[in-house]
């Protein structure tokens, strides 16, 4: 079972007022396809239930304790096109709140050795200020402006997409499925060991590029760590 990754250049985790195109992961791993809507229940700004409509037209409501989680695809429109266009899947998992240790759906921005999930109380930076728009060569990864970002011989990451993961002030981090690590800017320098201090890999990345470690790079470093030391 593998939710999928998160690739839309939209506003990131918006809830449907509108039944949109998406699945459910059910407790035994089985995918069911369909629409959904949120449920108006939130607790600590996550949504907690959700309702499915499968293909037959069957409406069921699922809270976060009994299903693994969920997908969805919301629409956008163009400034000069009325015509609306879905954007890629959003997924979501099943986890304990932050704070309250209550099951809820969290809105996954990356997965991997390093799972970063949306902090939706997190206010939000302007594309202004995480734009890359200056080149950056490492030793295993290069950064192209109007290109994307490379690792590795094969993986390629659009700059639209690191975009859209680095809208935000502070995020939710677990490491090797451990617990929920509320990552900002303020508690980032002291954080930075625990989260990538692990890899020798990354270590060399910043002996060549030192402005990786600045907050605003953390999702950018954050995906070429879980490319190199996953």
């Amino acid at each position: 079972m593998r939710l999928s990754a998160q690739t839309t250049d939209g506003m990131p985790g918006a809830a449907p007022i509108i039944p949109v195109p998406g699945y459910v992961i059910l407790l035994n791993g089985d995918t069911i396809h369909g629409k959904l809507v949120w449920k108006l229940k939130y607790i600590e700004n996550n949504p907690a239930e959700i309702r499915f409509i499968d293909d037959k037209g069957v409406s069921t409501v699922y809270d976060a304790t009994e299903i693994v989680g969920f997908g969805q695809q919301l629409m956008d429109w163009a400034e000069d096109d009325p015509v609306p266009y879905l954007l890629a899947v959003e997924d979501y998992l099943s986890l304990a709140s932050y704070k309250r240790k209550e099951p809820v759906f969290m809105h996954r921005l990356m997965g991997g050795k390093m799972t970063v999930f949306q902090n939706r109380f997190a206010a939000l930076i302007s594309k202004q200020k995480t734009e890359a728009t200056t080149r950056m060569d490492g030793i295993d990864f290069e950064l192209i402006p109007g290109d994307g970002l490379h690792i590795g011989p094969r993986y390629r990451t659009e700059i639209r997409i690191i975009e859209y993961r680095s809208h935000f002030t502070s995020y939710f981090v677990s490491k090797d499925h451990g617990p929920l690590v509320k990552v900002e800017k303020e508690n980032y320098n002291e954080l930075f060991p625990t989260l990538f201090g692990d890899c020798t890999a990354i270590e060399q990345e910043l002996k060549i590029n030192p402005d990786l470690n600045k907050f605003v790079n953390f999702m950018m470093l954050a995906e070429i760590y879980n490319q190199l030391c996953n």
